[in-house]
């Protein structure tokens, strides 16, 4: 996460403001070992991202997305979310594919998760949202909802939020 020129002045502003610097390196081992231990796999991608941010508090820059309120903060806390709620990942898993490693919390306490890739979704009672296919289109959108919330998939018998409907581009 050492590229801030690849990131827009806004998302960038708000990682200086919530104590990010380049060449911050936090020591993610021991957490990365004992989430690993859970069943998690942490690739390469997602341990850069966690050894930059782990324990930041990135607050929205916008709170008013086009069809949700950006009213939380991205908290990095892979450990918080991973240790309760690996049935998350299988579910993600079994509704889109993929390895997901346990992030952080985001909109409405939802847990944040990442694939190998760097393709960030978020998971909350079954939903699971699109936030980025990129970790720095992913950290953008949670600072600067910048475009519609997409839910990408609902459990069977339950309806997707935001629907498609929620959002017009006037």
């Amino acid at each position: 996460m050492d590229r801030l020129p690849d990131l827009d002045p806004i998302t960038a502003d708000c990682l200086r403001s919530a104590g990010w610097h380049r060449g911050r390196r936090v020591d993610v081992s021991v957490a990365i070992r004992s989430l690993e231990s859970q069943g998690y796999v942490a690739g390469r991608t997602i341990v850069s991202f966690l050894e930059s941010l782990w324990g930041l508090r990135l607050d929205p820059a916008n709170e008013e997305g086009p069809n949700f309120i950006n009213g939380e903060p991205f908290i990095v806390d892979p450990v918080g979310v991973g240790r309760r709620h690996r049935d998350e990942a299988d579910e993600i898993y079994s509704a889109i594919g993929g390895s997901w490693f346990p992030i952080g919390w985001w909109l409405s306490y939802s847990h944040v998760f990442m694939d190998q890739s760097g393709a960030l979704v978020a998971f909350a009672d079954g939903l699971i949202w699109r936030i980025g296919d990129n970790l720095l289109d992913g950290l953008r959108f949670m600072v600067q909802a910048d475009r519609p919330l997409m839910c990408i998939h609902a459990p069977e018998g339950r309806k997707p939020w935001p629907a498609a409907t929620d959002f017009s581009a006037d």
